[in-house]
């Protein structure tokens, strides 16, 4: 009856009220998530539109789907592989996997900053964060595509390798593959960046 109850649960205990017909429960659900959602689905769809829909999407989908979550399972990693999934079939539909998973390409759209400045920060230490933060992304981008799926998740998310390889669908030597590569190339990429930066 109080939605401010629901803080006090797990994500866990919201989906079973989800389950039972709750939209209370849904709400506090899409409060909880709906921007760690939005902004793994632009790191994958580099479009803040289709992000913005991809988003959406989820949350219907939880609904839809309630009754094929496993009371027992962890809520997270199954919120975040549905939205995988559906930002892929947008890939899909819209014939970009080629390009992002060759080039990295990005494919434009609007450009959506989801880094919070520091007001203590002076302008120059500003532009100096935003600099290392944009070769950062663009060296991401450069990453194989499901090498960059795996270290956004571990890196940006949060997720552990046990995680991730259920949000990917793939083994765990995979993942521990698929994140080693990574660091290595971001290594690679960022090393003239770093040694330039020290002159």
């Amino acid at each position: 009856m109080d939605v401010n109850l629901n803080t006090h649960k797990t994500d866990e205990d919201l989906m079973g009220a989800i389950k039972m017909g709750d939209k209370t429960a849904l709400e506090e659900i899409f409060g909880r998530y709906k921007s760690r959602i939005f902004r793994f689905a632009f790191s994958m769809l580099r479009n803040r539109a289709d992000a913005e829909d991809s988003t959406g999407d989820v949350f219907l989908s939880i609904y839809r789907k309630r009754h094929t979550f496993n009371t027992g399972a962890s809520f997270s990693p199954w919120i975040y592989a549905i939205s995988r999934n559906r930002c892929l079939n947008m890939i899909r539909k819209k014939k970009k996997i080629f390009f992002m998973s060759l080039f990295g390409t990005h494919t434009g759209g609007g450009k959506a900053s989801v880094d919070i400045p520091d007001d203590r920060s002076t302008p120059s230490e500003e532009m100096e964060k935003k600099e290392q933060i944009q070769h950062v992304r663009l060296a991401i981008e450069r990453l194989p595509y499901e090498q960059r799926e795996a270290i956004t998740l571990r890196q940006y998310h949060g997720f552990t390798y046990d995680d991730i390889s259920r949000i990917l669908e793939c083994s765990l030597e995979k993942v521990k593959i698929l994140i080693y590569r990574a660091k290595e190339q971001l290594r690679r990429d960022l090393a003239s960046y770093i040694r330039e930066e020290s002159l």
